[in-house]
């Protein structure tokens, strides 16, 4: 121990709030000291000459491996910079347990030389990939529950950088194991009883594991309205229609969940405020909502134009702020203090798990916004938003193609 850097000393002296004694924390120090090997969105689509060889899975696997231990190491240990009142809240330390277990399952593993122990390792990662997928409900209430012992500021460094990261390990992961059941579903002999096997009936050229290359962003947008009309629907009984215009036939190379999150969150606050607006205002229609596709260089653009009242300049400094919700009577807080109820009648916990997904309340809990512009800017876009209060919102979305900037950004 007296040879590791003195931070990681430091941090190990703070954990004290596990109730796992069989942690083997030499083994998280020393994944936790080796710097991070960042995966060029190149190295991503280097696969796409089908069909996958072995020698292609074989290659994918050995950085996975390598590299998703040490990035879930560095993780941990952000668990133990924590204060100590935080770190001891049951959903901080909850989601702690989630990423100590996902280091400890990935790098027992010895090195993989085969398919077969490709196969076993892929099977764990897919696993640990979906239990870190849910942990933003358990750091969202956490947080919520110890805001008062930690700056704002400190808060907020925490919640990104975890996201960050969070988005890093489920791509690195998420692409190994779709090229891993790529590649058997071009030799037949995928496990077809897995209930998270990706769907690969479809997959032909335009798939590099979970990247596709020739996303239609219309088309995208058109299902993406269509399941948030149907949610404000049910939520409030009526709903605005919609429409997609621009360049609509543009495709572009991204990861088709990322897009959906992040163009679901949008729309949601489009449909909800122009309901709202409706109502407030003694609107007898609602106007319409405005999707325009536009072409780049390298790039896509989408603006979502609403009707809905806009955002009043005060409030619009703390959109992209965690826990900030324009439906929010008062702060997240009271929401706890108030029986820990939802605007939407679910308790605080649902109503955020729901939130997480592209199936969330119409009124989210505040995590909606800052978690798609991280989305967004982490393969090189940007999320702004312009507001004319009083009459509604253009929120500008600017996606770049994982394609056109492969030699350019890393993850």
């Amino acid at each position: 121990m007296a040879r590791l850097p003195r931070l990681l000393r430091t941090a190990g002296a703070r954990r004290c709030f596990s109730a796992k004694t069989h942690y083997d924390e030499t083994a998280v120090y020393k994944y936790a000291s080796q710097q991070i090997k960042p995966v060029s969105l190149g190295q991503l689509l280097k696969y796409r000459q089908l069909p996958l060889s072995a020698e292609n899975i074989l290659d994918s696997v050995s950085y996975s491996q390598a590299e998703l231990p040490v990035r879930l190491a560095k993780r941990v240990i952000s668990f133990h910079r924590l204060p100590f009142i935080v770190g001891t809240n049951p959903h901080i330390a909850q989601v702690y347990s989630h990423y100590y277990e996902a280091f400890d399952r990935l790098y027992a593993f010895p090195p993989i030389t085969d398919l077969d122990a490709e196969w076993a390792f892929t099977r764990t990662l897919e696993r640990q990939t979906q239990l870190l997928a849910n942990v933003i409900p358990e750091i969202a209430q956490g947080f919520l529950e110890c805001k008062q012992y930690m700056p704002r500021e400190g808060r907020t460094a925490f919640i990104s950088e975890l996201i960050r990261s969070r988005i890093g390990l489920r791509v690195i992961g998420e692409q190994h194991v779709a090229l891993s059941f790529q590649f058997r579903n071009e030799q037949g002999t995928s496990n077809k009883q897995h209930q998270h096997q990706p769907d690969t009936q479809h997959m032909d050229d335009v798939w590099v594991g979970a990247i596709h290359t020739k996303l239609l962003p219309a088309r995208m947008m058109n299902q993406c309205a269509q399941m948030v009309q149907n949610m404000c629907e049910m939520y409030y009984s009526t709903a605005p229609s919609y429409y997609v215009d621009g360049d609509v036939d543009e495709t572009i190379s991204y990861i088709p969940s990322h897009f959906e999150y992040i163009t679901c969150e949008l729309l949601k606050n489009a449909f909800r405020a122009t309901v709202d607006f409706s109502a407030r205002s003694g609107r007898s229609a609602h106007p319409p909502i405005q999707i325009t596709i536009t072409k780049g260089d390298g790039y896509v653009g989408v603006r979502i134009r609403d009707q809905g009242g806009g955002i009043s300049k005060p409030n619009m400094g703390n959109v992209f702020e965690y826990s900030w919700s324009s439906v929010q009577s008062s702060d997240a807080a009271g929401e706890l203090g108030n029986g820990g109820l939802a605007p939407s009648g679910m308790s605080l916990q649902t109503n955020l798990a729901l939130q997480q997904g592209v199936g969330g309340p119409i009124a989210g809990l505040g995590f909606g916004l800052p978690m798609a512009r991280l989305y967004a800017e982490y393969f090189g876009g940007s999320l702004d938003i312009v507001s004319m209060e009083g009459y509604g919102c253009d929120v500008f979305l600017k996606l770049r193609s994982i394609e056109g900037s492969v030699e350019l950004k890393q993850i």
